[in-house]
Parts: C-alpha cells; structure tokens; sequence
C-alpha cells in the first residue's frame, strides 16, 4: 500500500492504461481518410527539400514532423501503420513524459490527476492513431511550459539558453506552440527582475527575437497558401469570432465551450467547468506563483484574440495544444477544494472529486474503445472492388477522386497520376469554393472527365459536383439524370459507384441532406441499370450497376462523349489555367 501512495506504482499503471488505449486504436490500422490521403500524397510526390515549402492539398504540417515521417516511410514503407507511428510515439510519450517532468514542478496528486485525464481522453487517444499533428502540439506545450516554470521559478539566469532553443525547436514540430510561447513572454516581462535585471531583459528581447524570426521564416516558407486559402477561409469561417456576425453569441459560446474542453472531459456542465477553471487558476496562483498563472492561463486568452482577428479558427483539434494547461487547472483546483476540507477527509476528497471528474470519461472511451468509429474506409472497400471486378469502371461520386487514386491508383506512373490527382481536386475545391460564395459555375475543362483505363486498370469516370444547393430540387434533378447517363453510356460490363463520404458540410453542399446520391442511383434505375451489388463500411459506400446501352436513350440522352485528358508538363502547383 506504501507504494500506491507514494506514487510509484499508480502513475504507472494509469500510464499503462492509456498507453493500451492507443496501441489499440493504432493496431486497428484503419484506411486513410480524406486529409490523412492528402498529407500521405504530399509525402510520397515531395522530396525532402519540396517538404518544405506550402503543400499541396489545403493542408499545412509542421516542417519537422513531415522530415521524421518521410525518414521513416522512406525506409519502411508508405503503409498505414508506418505513416501513424510518429503519432502513436508521441501520445505515449505524451503520458509518460506530463508525468516525469510536471510531478517535479507541480504538486504530485494533481500531476497524476492530469495523467489520468489524459489517459482517457478520447481526442488525445484519437489522434495518437492519425496522421496528423495534434498530439505532437500537446507534447511541445508539456515540455515549453516544463522549461518555463523552472526559468521562472528560478534564480539564476542558467535556464533561459534552453528555453530559448527548445522553444524555437518546438515550432518545427507544432504551430500552436507560439501562443505558449507568447505567455510565457508575457510572464517574463511581468517579472520584477525584467525591471531590475539587464540580464534578465537581454534574454526577454534575445527569446522573442528567435521565436519571432524562427515563426515568421516558417509562416512564409510553409503556412503562407494555406492562411491565404479561399477555400480555407470558407471552411473555417465558422470557427472564428467574428464580432459583426449575427450569430455572434453562438460563435463565441461554442469558442469558449470548445476551449474548456467538453470533448476531453465528457458529462461535465460546461459551467461546472468555467467555475473550475477559474478556481483552477486560483490554486495555481496560490501554490505556484502569479507568474505560472500568467503562462497557464495566456494560450486561451491568446487564442480566443486570434479568433475574432480571423487568424486562428477554434476547434476540437487545433485547441489540442491546450490541453496540458488545461487539465493542469481543473486538477489544481480540485487540489484547492480538498484543501478545504478537513485534513482528515482532504485525500478522501480529492479522491471523490478526481473520480468524478476521470470516470465518466474513462466508460465514454472504453465504449468507444469496443465500437470502433472507423470513419472512412476507403482502402478497404476498393480492395473489394479490385477483387470482384479487375476490368470494368468506376464512377467517383461527386468528383471524390483523390482517396481513390490513392489506393487504386498506378505508381509506377507518379507523374500522370499526380495530374490526375491534381486536376480533380482542382476542380473539385472549384466547386466547393463556389458553394459558399454562391457561384458554381464549374471552371474550365472541369466537366465530364473520363480516365481512360490502362494496363488492365478500371477506366475512371469522375462525378460533376452537384449544383449549389440554392439552385433547388429541379437542379438537383437535373444532375441526377445527367450524371446516371453517363453512368448508363460506359461500355463496361458494370460499372461501380464509389463515395469515400457521404458529407453533410456546407462546404460541400449539403449532398447528404439533399438525398443526392438516392436521386442519382433511382435515375439509374429508372434508365433500366441494374443493382448487382452493394458494400459499406464507415462513411465509404460502394454499389455496382450494370446498365445495357440500350437504356440510355430511354429519356432522351445520348451518351456523353469522354473529355480529353491531356498530359501537361508537370508542375508543383498547377492552376485551372493550364489544364
């Protein structure tokens, strides 16, 4: 019992724990999933050098991070597992590490606490099976913050140079990391010894000047397109501030709501969650200093700024980095409520709270844990498409070609299936992007594409995106019956119907909530296909139809000619223009 108490065991079996809920997320080696294709694309098309300008895709990923997994995949391979391992070492190391380091600076109980909630969260055990840079953010605030308290705290000037450098090292890793380290400049000059130290100044103006230089070369060399993205303004938009919004107050709610965290600490109020915070950042005040405080509780001030100056949309996700912080204050003041009570019942208290803040996440992820969400299963339902049918066509629901390139594509033909790639997203974000500002006018050499097959691969024909959802149910239709004859006019014996999604978001339409697929398979039906098959698993649907030529003129259409696809030089970041 000795050793329960004195925390040398419980740690480590509350570390264990949540380290076999990531293992077993990792090890279900789900498919690839739309932005996980996108980043997985950028890696095997770039070379290291390439890595470090903007991707491709709308996507962004620290400049470090995109080294360590391109070091890796280019060693082991380009399999899921490999592309996720980074990730699975970081949120292991995320619990390991929050404990070793942190139960040094702060009080043990609420260490062990926050570890705990870390164990089980289920966002933090997610992305520890993705290929994506959330966890790694969580870990670069863990050891910033760690480096901070003891340079603070501390008497000497000995410990700046490391914070320094690990500082400017952490934004190669993690973006957000810059909000922590802007509090904890924050922090540095509210200290009496900015005022009366030069020293202490010096290494205030020497770490800003780094972080500062080492932000704005990174800003310029790889974030700049996607900060600048039309279609990423769109996507996001909802997620900032935006103080002349009608719906100001609900922006703003659901900001705060996100940023403490209900997604991480689930069947707690979100105002029994605001009163813990602010007694959490009490307790730290109290116990580590007003300084600490300022470091805890800046990111989330920092944060909530850059949403309403539209520089840094709030979600789930891209608040990930907090959560170390955040957790450090519920725990702190579930520390500070057990002080309260008498000595005798203290522990007993904190046990209770700790309880009753830990289990109800701890059941939600062990649930979740035996359900699996597999979300899109794209790698998994081509597979079963390339088995049952190895010559014949299939058709991209929507223009939704990139997932399936990805995993039926030919590598041996890089060059001609980037511009493949290329090409339908262009066209596809065109769309997109013209849902939201109201234009969908599909661009230039945007419509009917048609891949031809080649060495005994499928010929592809790529779904028109539907018609803006403004445009009515006659337009909905309208496409219905354009698409199913094209679908009806291909010589294959069958054809498939491949949708990695099936989406519900404005920037996509709304085609679920349109019923757009069920018009599309009733107007086949209608033209006299036939259903042979149909396959689902996740989000990603598949059904095969075989039509006869026969039922193509039955209302009036002819087949479609296929478009002409030309082979242009390669470029990195090709236009509509050149197509």
């Amino acid at each position: 019992m000795r050793n329960w108490r004195t925390g040398k065991v419980l740690p480590w079996l509350i570390i264990g724990v949540g380290v076999g809920f990531r293992v077993a997320q990792y090890l279900g080696n789900r498919s690839l999933w739309g932005d996980e294709v996108a980043i997985a694309l950028n890696l095997r098309f770039r070379t290291f050098a390439q890595l470090l300008h903007p991707l491709s895709y709308d996507q962004t990923m620290p400049v470090g991070l995109l080294l360590v997994i391109k070091s890796l995949a280019s060693v082991f391979g380009y399999s899921e597992l490999v592309l996720r391992l980074p990730s699975l070492l970081v949120g292991c190391g995320l619990l390991i590490l929050t404990w070793l380091l942190f139960s040094k600076i702060f009080e043990p109980r609420v260490v062990l606490l926050m570890a705990a909630v870390m164990a089980v969260s289920e966002p933090l055990i997610y992305y520890s099976a993705e290929l994506k840079q959330y966890g790694l953010d969580a870990l670069a605030t863990v050891l910033v913050v760690w480096l901070a308290v003891i340079t603070l705290k501390s008497t000497t000037n000995q410990a700046w140079p490391k914070l320094i450098t690990e500082g400017g090292v952490a934004m190669f890793f993690s973006q957000p990391v810059i909000f922590v380290l802007a509090s904890i400049g924050i922090a540095a000059v509210l200290d009496r010894r900015f005022r009366s130290s030069g020293v202490w100044r010096k290494c205030c103006i020497i770490a800003a000047a780094v972080w500062l230089a080492i932000f704005g070369l990174l800003l310029w060399l790889s974030y700049r397109s996607t900060m600048q993205s039309a279609y990423m303004s769109a996507v996001w938009s909802p997620n900032f501030i935006t103080l002349s919004s009608p719906d100001f107050r609900d922006r703003l709610s659901n900001s705060l709501v996100l940023t403490l965290g209900i997604f991480h600490i689930v069947h707690i109020r979100p105002i029994i969650l605001s009163g813990l915070f602010l007694v959490g950042l009490y307790g730290i005040t109290k116990k580590s200093g007003g300084l600490i405080a300022v470091v805890a509780a800046g990111p989330f001030g920092l944060v909530l700024l850059a949403a309403v100056l539209k520089q840094y949309p709030i979600a789930t996700r891209l608040v990930m980095f907090s959560v170390p912080i955040l957790l450090l204050i519920y725990a702190s003041g579930i520390s500070l409520i057990a002080d309260l009570i008498p000595q005798d019942f203290s522990n007993l208290a904190f046990v209770v709270l700790s309880c009753a803040l830990t289990l109800p996440t701890a059941v939600a992820t062990g649930r979740q844990a035996i359900h699996f969400n597999q979300r899109e299963a794209s790698r998994d339902l081509i597979r079963t498409i390339g088995a049952r049918s190895q010559e014949g066509a299939v058709y991209l629901v929507f223009g939704k070609y990139m997932q399936w390139a990805y995993y039926a594509g030919d590598w041996s033909r890089r060059e001609l299936l980037k511009q493949r790639i290329d090409l339908t997203y262009a066209c596809l974000r065109s769309a997109q992007l013209g849902y939201v500002e109201g234009n969908d006018e599909p661009a230039g050499g945007c419509v009917d594409l048609d891949f031809p097959a080649i060495d005994h691969r499928m010929e592809e024909i790529v779904g028109n995106p539907p018609s803006a959802p403004s445009r009515g149910a006659q337009a909905d239709q309208a496409w219905a019956e354009k698409e199913a004859a094209r679908i009806a006019g291909i010589k294959a014996k069958s054809v498939w119907l491949f949708l990695p999604i099936y989406n519900t978001d404005v920037t996509t339409g709304f085609p679920k909530q349109r019923k757009l697929l069920e018009k599309l398979e009733s107007q086949l039906g209608e033209l006299g296909c036939r259903s042979l098959e149909t396959d689902s698993k996740g989000d990603s649907l598949a059904h095969n139809f075989q039509c006869g030529r026969e039922a193509v003129t039955r209302k009036g259409f002819g087949p479609f000619p296929n478009s002409t696809f030309a082979i242009l030089p390669s470029t990195s970041n090709p236009t509509l223009s050149d197509w």
